[in-house]
């Protein structure tokens, strides 16, 4: 594993993922399932072969060099976020997707390569870097399921040393998604992060984003309230409550696990982890795993009381 934290492959779950949809129940296998992507820019949807999705997801998402059991884990998320959006959407379509299930805006949907940005991203390395994740692509033929449903497949870079409940980062309690330990994220070297803030750009953020005037001394803008675990759940600027995730987006702030300070001209943030906080680490997931943790272990410890239901797919099929 690399010693430091690279740039987060998630920072925020996409928020498509958290209502609690009440499906009647999983009927679509690998061999007979292909996924619909609206790809914006060109305006068109492109389908693809869901073994295929996987992989370009996975290697959107993690780092390829990661242990296989991590990257199994990965792959059983990403399989999971596609079987509970195709049920969503067959239930009730988006109009902005026009027949697909997700599109190319990671800003929304699960993130993912197409074959050719893969091959652009790797160079040189993709047919190794290809191969490494397909076959734990299909070593994991699972998708996670809770209750007999598809969970809500949320994940994170690195935690600051605890996940977080969905109920604290979204108002959402799922019964799944709790705290869970993941001390070794904090030994991360590069977990903590500084977002500098001048004066008037926190103004313009306050205006454009929350339609706030700030006023006053500039150290009496921003109160905030934590918790045991230093995930911030409050944050009032002068005197009106925000959303702490949009907060967080805006100022550019690696995780809603912050401190600030304020200085001459600016408001200096320093966060720990990155991403969301939410449901599996995957820089914990990778300490797991090199420590002998199977992908199964890895996800009974971030998703408690959820269950691996197995697709129709051959682990032992061979990688080409």
């Amino acid at each position: 594993m690399r010693a430091d934290v690279q740039c987060a492959v998630v920072l925020t779950v996409c928020m498509a993922l958290i209502p609690c949809l009440v499906f009647t129940g999983i009927k679509k296998t690998d061999e007979d399932m292909n996924v619909r992507v609206y790809l914006n820019h060109e305006n068109k949807v492109v389908e693809y072969p869901l073994e295929e999705y996987i992989v370009g997801a996975v290697l959107a998402q993690m780092p390829a060099d990661f242990n296989e059991e991590a990257l199994k884990a990965q792959a059983v998320l990403a399989r999971t976020y596609i079987y509970r959006r195709t049920l969503s959407e067959e239930k009730d379509p988006t109009p902005s997707l026009h027949g697909a299930v997700i599109s190319d805006d990671d800003n929304i949907y699960q993130s993912f390569l197409t074959p050719e940005e893969a091959k652009d991203h790797f160079e040189s390395d993709h047919d190794k870097v290809r191969r490494r994740v397909l076959k734990a692509v299909r070593k994991a033929p699972w998708i996670l399921t809770y209750k007999g449903e598809p969970v809500t497949a949320a994940y994170h870079s690195a935690s600051s040393g605890s996940t977080e409940s969905a109920l604290c980062a979204w108002g959402q309690d799922i019964p799944y998604l709790q705290p869970a330990d993941s001390s070794s994220d904090a030994l991360l070297k590069g977990i903590e992060s500084d977002a500098d803030i001048s004066y008037d750009e926190m103004r313009a953020i306050a205006d454009e984003c929350f339609g706030i005037t700030l006023h006053g001394a500039e150290d009496k803008w921003l109160v905030t309230e934590k918790n045991e675990r230093g995930y911030v759940t409050s944050a009032v600027l002068c005197g009106t409550e925000v959303d702490v995730q949009k907060f967080v987006s805006a100022c550019g702030i690696a995780s809603p696990c912050f401190t600030f300070r304020c200085d001459d001209s600016s408001i200096v943030f320093t966060a720990k982890g990155y991403g969301h906080m939410v449901g599996m680490s995957q820089y914990g997931a990778n300490t797991m795993a090199e420590n002998g943790s199977s992908c199964e272990e890895i996800l009974d410890h971030y998703f408690k009381g959820c269950t691996l239901k197995k697709t129709e797919k051959d682990p032992n099929e061979k990688v080409s």
